[in-house]
């Protein structure tokens, strides 16, 4: 309870009375701190009740004392009595009362100001007590402290100008003072810092709707191995389903998967430039052996990107050209999977829904610190948008149709990832093209090495669709699959590789005004 007497001389001057502005939130640094308080009564210095109005203003609670159809003039006493909770801080060793008496913004000065602690049981032995006095941030101490059997009483010595104040501060032994729990806190904590829990609560609400509408459908539940991929499945499409995004791994694998159905031809050849980190060329030529309507749309898209009409190309030609060609290659490979109910939305567009978000509120959190100079919030929306654009990438899903197709792959990159001898030798002898075959969804899959070790002694002449004048004197599998590999890289980085754009380039540093109280008053 905090029992507030001010005795106010208006002189001359006719007014309604006086109004006194406390405030109930407060700045420590980048946290802050919100007191309750509540007005129980304003009376005169007998008891006598004194019309008043209490509101809330920002930061302040207002409590404005007289009557506006009536005006005093000369010295008028009035008692305000208020309820504070969450005024104590508690320190590891000790417990705190830190009370802003009087405001350091009183436009009028103050004679004499004056405070008084009491204590139920008597004061502690072990009790420290110090007292601030002038404008905010003084360190002056020109009041008297007088420690009483059941109270310590503060006084000023001299006058306080307008804009001055009465701070004290009071040390307690830990125990005097029930101290609330840790859980209450830190709700206290979060609900006076609520910005502070802004990014838990953003990654809590994604892992929710990631729970109910980004997670897979369950499938069957049980990967069973698989020695063929499935029916009408190419490499791109396969890539594109297990991580739900089509990438330019998936295009180059349609390349090979062209080249090995008899589409393209790779040559390997010498290249007089280094060509993104190797010496090393590809000529592709266009083959007419088979019609292109068997080809699906994206197949289509990267024929035609790549030759352009004409019958052969240099991959490095394509440097900083195909890109143009990519989004319609990729929109086509997802529609292919929407079509067959695979995905129930693109995965792109979801994925897209969720990085416009995390883009806007990176900005966003930066505008507000400038605004209005809040660093905790700005740094917390975002913190939120990180974690939102780091989301976006889990939240797109599969139909139940495309989970149980999905581990229908899962169960075709076992076999490959096993690639036991003797199961492969059998298939090899029943199936010539069986290393071809698959090998660009060992690709797809990140698995060409296994795949390849598998055919080491099986494998022993080049394939008729990619030629290198290296395999004159040797030829392996491994060899074949590191030079299709360094292909694989030179196509990737080729495929995606972009123009550049040319542009520009308390008792420990106390001090008057400090603690909580304080604010001002007037007469109005």
């Amino acid at each position: 309870m905090v029992d507030e007497e001010i005795e106010y001389d208006f002189q001359h001057a006719l007014r309604h009375g006086i109004y006194r502005d406390i405030p109930y939130k407060y700045n420590y640094g980048y946290k802050k701190q919100t007191i309750k308080l509540h007005v129980e009564e304003v009376t005169d210095f007998k008891g006598g009740p004194y019309p008043y109005k209490v509101s809330e203003s920002g930061s302040r609670v207002n409590v404005r004392i007289g009557d506006p159809d009536s005006k005093v003039t000369g010295v008028h006493g009035y008692r305000i009595q208020y309820f504070v909770d969450g005024a104590i801080a508690y320190f590891d060793d000790y417990d705190e009362v830190y009370w802003n008496v009087t405001g350091n913004e009183w436009r009028v000065p103050i004679r004499h100001a004056s405070a008084k602690v009491s204590f139920e049981n008597g004061v502690p032995e072990e009790v420290k007590a110090l007292c601030y006095t002038g404008s905010y941030g003084s360190k002056s101490q020109d009041c008297k402290i007088r420690i009483n059997p059941d109270s310590i009483e503060f006084k000023t010595v001299n006058n306080l100008y307008a804009g001055q104040g009465l701070t004290i501060v009071v040390g307690m032994p830990k125990g005097i003072v029930d101290e609330p729990s840790a859980l209450s806190k830190f709700i206290r904590l979060l609900l006076d810092n609520w910005y502070f829990a802004l990014p838990f609560v953003t990654l809590i609400s994604l892992y929710y709707i990631w729970r109910s509408r980004g997670k897979d459908p369950e499938g069957r539940g049980v990967i069973a191995v698989r020695y063929e991929p499935p029916e009408d499945l190419t490499p791109a499409e396969a890539g594109t389903l297990i991580d739900e995004r089509a990438d330019i791994l998936d295009i180059s694998s349609t390349v090979i998967d062209l080249a090995v159905r008899g589409y393209i031809k790779i040559e390997e050849t010498k290249s007089t430039t280094f060509f993104f980190f190797t010496d090393r060329d590809y000529k592709l030529i266009r083959l007419k052996d088979k019609a292109d309507s068997e080809l699906k749309a994206h197949e289509s898209k990267v024929l035609s990107g790549i030759f352009n009409g004409s019958g052969e190309t240099m991959v490095s030609d394509l440097k900083n050209k195909f890109y143009k060609e990519l989004p319609d290659i990729k929109k086509a490979l997802y529609k292919e999977l929407l079509d067959k109910r695979y995905f129930p939305v693109n995965p792109e567009r979801i994925r897209g829904i969720y990085k416009l978000a995390g883009v806007i509120a990176l900005p966003l959190g930066i505008f507000l610190i400038g605004l209005i100079d809040n660093v905790p919030l700005g740094l917390s929306v975002s913190i939120s948008g990180v974690i939102v654009l780091l989301s976006a990438g889990h939240m797109p899903r599969k139909t139940k149709r495309g989970a149980l197709l999905n581990e229908e792959l899962l169960g075709f990159r076992e076999f490959i990832e096993r690639a036991e001898e003797d199961r492969i030798r059998r298939m090899a002898k029943e199936d010539p093209t069986l290393f071809d075959r698959v090998l660009p969804y060992a690709l797809v899959f990140g698995l060409e090495d296994k795949w390849a070790e598998a055919f080491r002694d099986m494998y022993t002449e080049p394939p008729d669709w990619y030629y290198s004048p290296y395999y004159a004197n040797a030829f392996s599998p491994n060899l074949f699959v590191n030079d299709l590999g360094r292909s694989l890289s030179v196509m990737n980085s080729t495929l995606a590789s972009t123009p550049k754009r040319s542009g520009s380039s308390g008792f420990s540093g106390g001090g008057s005004g400090g603690g909580f109280g304080g604010g001002g008053g007037g007469s109005w």
